[in-house]
């Protein structure tokens, strides 16, 4: 009889456990508000809406996905007010550790160092992007080996800097580096030519070119340089939070809702100057897809 006792209750514990480390969700019904952090300009993942009232892309729909989900399932009340906060690619890991967002629902890198150094958790990736190079068409830039001697620039706050500085030193280019704030001030830089060449994940520099007045005068050049896992942000040391993101990803991507989603803001005209990025699922996300997972290997 002990032993069954025993054993009822650590089943118990088991099971209960976790809600009390529902540090997120407490706050959230204590306060009435769901934060979401999303970068201004970044399409067609996360971006501002005409207006700037709130955030737009396919991070921030998954992202509202799941607040749906546990307005249905009365975790949260229905209606819960949801505030959209813009971040820079320098505050949003400060905003995510500080609380002042709930989740950034960006484009994000999931990596080691930001899990363990800065202390964040990630989700299930929901794009998988690679490092590559912006040039302008008529700058016979194509590979990392044209960039002896060149200007590259980086947006501050990415792991793109250490992956020009691995680049650099390996293969003796003597390239110097110009931070810029943001994707658009980097394009305006290298528009300006202030820089010979922007790198940054792919995704971004195909939604720079697809904006542009002039999308031919421009073109995403060079080998990945890099695979990088994009992911919703959250607060460390929180599963439950943390736990709901990923089931409802996981059942997005079951039902294939996740699929409907992706070709809404991908391969279809969006808002507000109805911009196609025809960009279809690169293959990295579609493996990913079959058996879909956060453990990401760094």
């Amino acid at each position: 009889m002990k032993r069954l006792l025993a054993l009822a209750f650590g089943a118990a514990a088991v099971a209960v456990s976790p809600l009390l480390n529902a540090a997120v969700l407490d706050d959230i019904r204590t306060r009435g508000e769901v934060r979401l952090g999303y970068r201004p300009d970044a399409p067609p993942l996360s971006y501002a809406s005409p207006d700037g009232t709130h955030g737009m892309g396919f991070a921030v729909d998954l992202c509202k996905a799941v607040i749906n989900d546990l307005e249905q399932r009365k975790l949260i009340p229905a209606g819960t007010k949801i505030t959209y906060v813009p971040l820079s690619n320098a505050a949003r890991f400060k905003a995510v550790v500080d609380g002042a967002v709930d989740a950034e629902c960006a484009d994000t890198t999931n990596n080691r160092e930001r899990r363990d150094k800065i202390g964040v958790a990630f989700t299930i990736p929901h794009y998988y992007a690679g490092v590559r190079m912006l040039v302008a068409t008529k700058s016979r830039i194509q590979r990392p080996e044209d960039l002896r001697d060149k200007t590259v620039l980086v947006t501050k706050g990415t792991t793109t800097a250490k992956i020009l500085e691995e680049r650099n030193a390996s293969l003796q280019l003597n390239a110097r580096k110009r931070d810029c704030d943001s994707p658009s001030a980097c394009f305006k830089d290298l528009a300006d030519k202030r820089g010979d060449a922007y790198m940054m994940d792919d995704i971004q520099l195909f939604a720079l070119r697809a904006q542009a007045a002039q999308p031919a005068d421009w073109e995403v050049v060079g080998r990945l340089l890099s695979i990088e896992p994009l992911a919703i942000m959250l607060p460390k040391n929180d599963p439950v939070w943390k736990a709901e993101f990923d089931t409802v990803l996981r059942r997005l991507i079951r039902d294939r809702e996740f699929h409907t989603m992706y070709s809404h803001w991908f391969e279809r005209p969006i808002p507000p100057q109805n911009i196609n990025y025809q960009l279809p699922m690169n293959y990295l996300l579609r493996d990913s897809l079959k058996f879909p997972s956060d453990q990401i290997g760094d």
